[in-house]
């Protein structure tokens, strides 16, 4: 008799549906449940920063292939990738804002700022101190900068391999690249707003063609093309 009499409480269905089936004895009531109010899901939705992204984007498709050159307009107007703009990015270009984060912090020389994170220095001077650059006094370097340097106002920062061995140690500063860096030249080249992207000469895919470029590469092609199928395959077989 005291198990008929004890009431029992379970739940319809999965969890968080809003009826319960209660026992009691012999009867059983349905009696409804307030939902319990956890607030949105996820990052919320910066109007704002969505309207700055959109402008930003302008015309330009919203391709996912672009995404990296997406992040890279944004860290370039703002200084740094706050979470309010890549989740409006993810909005706009409807990706889970999981893929944005995961693009924009695998790349160094992106700055993610969270919820609460202080903005970069208005200028970065980075320094690569992967082993070549280490060898060519790397270390003194980042010293150096450092302690000449107002951190409220410029930023020194490690970086990995910028691609520059040759010229170790190499450094950039706010979009320079600068070979054989010294203290010195860098502090100078802060002072004076030496910091702005400097394209090499270089020389155009058809200038390259005319100059005799990939000549090589295509006798190598037609000589493949005009023996008889068999041989080709065999040949590339070889080759591999």
């Amino acid at each position: 008799m005291l198990e008929e009499n004890r009431s029992t409480v379970h739940a319809l269905g999965r969890p968080g549906l809003d009826r319960l089936v209660v026992h009691g004895g012999n009867s059983m009531t349905m009696q409804e449940r307030r939902p319990r109010d956890r607030g949105p899901k996820g990052r919320v939705l910066d109007d704002a920063a969505l309207a700055e992204v959109r402008e930003l984007l302008g015309g330009r498709e919203r391709r996912r292939d672009l995404l990296i050159e997406f992040l890279h307009l944004i860290q370039d107007r703002y200084g740094c990738l706050s979470a309010a703009h890549l989740r409006a990015l993810a909005e706009e270009m409807r990706l889970a804002q999981a893929e944005v984060y995961e693009v924009a912090t695998f790349y160094d020389h992106f700055d993610v700022v969270k919820e609460g994170e202080g903005r970069p220095a208005p200028l970065t001077i980075r320094v690569c101190d992967s082993i070549s650059c280490m060898l060519a006094g790397a270390e003194d370097l980042i010293g150096e900068v450092t302690a000449g340097v107002d951190p409220k106002a410029i930023r020194v920062v490690r970086a990995p391999c910028m691609g520059r061995c040759a010229t170790a140690p190499a450094a950039r500063i706010g979009d320079r690249e600068v070979d054989h860096a010294s203290s010195q030249g860098l502090l100078n080249m802060a002072r004076e707003g030496d910091i702005k992207v400097v394209v090499p000469d270089y020389i155009g895919l058809e200038a390259y063609r005319a100059a005799g470029g990939y000549q090589l590469l295509q006798k190598v092609r037609d000589g493949l093309a005009s023996m008889p199928s068999w041989r080709r395959c065999r040949t590339q077989v070889c080759a591999v």
